[in-house]
């Protein structure tokens, strides 16, 4: 067969868009992987700095050391451990309580701002609707300027919040690690933990079986004494029969006086009687005689 030299493939590339179902799919996949990737870190954290926090506090000798399993409640468990914060001029006695306040005021603050920003911008908004339906209400340059003003000082509020509690967070944990390493250290471990999410978590829980430095060690008192209770008394029954006999001291035999004897006795009183009184009678018949004379 006679061959021409024709040339009958196809070299051609067609590129199919990619639908939007996909670019969905693709989006979500990485949104997923990202919360997982979150979550572990979370859970992570959680569990290495609930275990290190609660044996810390157990070993400090606190009262609830079981707080330490409670989002919020940990934050006032961590402060107490930690014990009062010495300044130069200033001892923040009870560093739990801020610790656990703090944020609370803070976030009250920001829904304050957050509240009255929304309702001057929807005030706002609504006036400028308005102005395009021909009311003549225009959203003004004074409400813009204020607007801008008020995000600048919410701001700084929220960056002198941000600055405070980390301050606060980074002298309680100082304290904390300063009962297992040397105080360089302590500075570098806390300034990390507030940098680094999971480092505060890794700390706690590496340092909570170490040796306290000396002179660190926890003031424990000893648990109050129970009260002694005596024993209880045997009810006992009284003998029976010869053992019932209670054996009587010895006493010396009482004189006795025989049987001759006492007539003697007696005989004798009486003549002793006898003649008193035939003394008396003479006396009184010699009276008797005198008064007659």
């Amino acid at each position: 067969m006679y061959d021409y030299g024709y040339n009958y493939g196809y070299d051609y590339t067609h590129q199919y868009p990619v639908t939007d179902y996909e670019a969905v799919a693709a989006v979500l996949s990485i949104i997923m992987i990202v919360v997982a990737v979150v979550l572990i870190f979370a859970v992570v954290s959680y569990i290495f700095r609930a275990v290190g926090l609660y044996t810390i506090a157990k070993r400090r000798g606190e009262r609830y050391p079981w707080l330490a399993f409670i989002p919020f409640a940990r934050a006032y468990l961590q402060g107490e451990t930690a014990g009062p914060i010495i300044l130069k001029k200033k001892t923040i006695s009870n560093p739990g309580i801020w610790k656990l306040v703090v944020p609370i005021i803070a976030g009250a603050v920001s829904s304050v701002f957050f509240t009255i920003f929304s309702s001057i911008v929807g005030i706002g908004g609504m006036m400028a609707g308005l102005s395009t339906s021909g009311y003549g209400i225009s959203f003004g340059v004074g409400t813009i300027m204020f607007l801008i003003v008020f995000l600048i000082i919410w701001m700084v509020v929220s960056i002198i919040y941000e600055a405070a509690y980390r301050v606060l967070c980074v002298l309680i944990n100082m304290q904390i690690f300063g009962y297992f390493t040397t105080r360089n250290m302590a500075v570098v471990h806390a300034v990390l933990s507030a940098i680094i999410p999971l480092y505060e978590s890794i700390c706690f829980f590496v340092m909570r079986n170490r040796e306290f430095n000396p002179g660190m060690e926890p003031e424990i008192a000893p648990p109050p004494a129970r009260p002694t209770q005596a024993p209880p008394v045997e009810a006992t029954q009284e003998p029976y029969g010869e053992a019932a006999q209670t054996t009587v001291p010895d006493q010396e035999p009482a004189e006795q006086v025989s049987v001759d004897e006492r007539p003697v006795e007696s005989a004798e009183s009486g003549n002793d009687s006898e003649n008193a009184t035939g003394v008396q009678m003479s006396e009184t018949d010699e009276n008797n005689q005198e008064h007659n004379r």
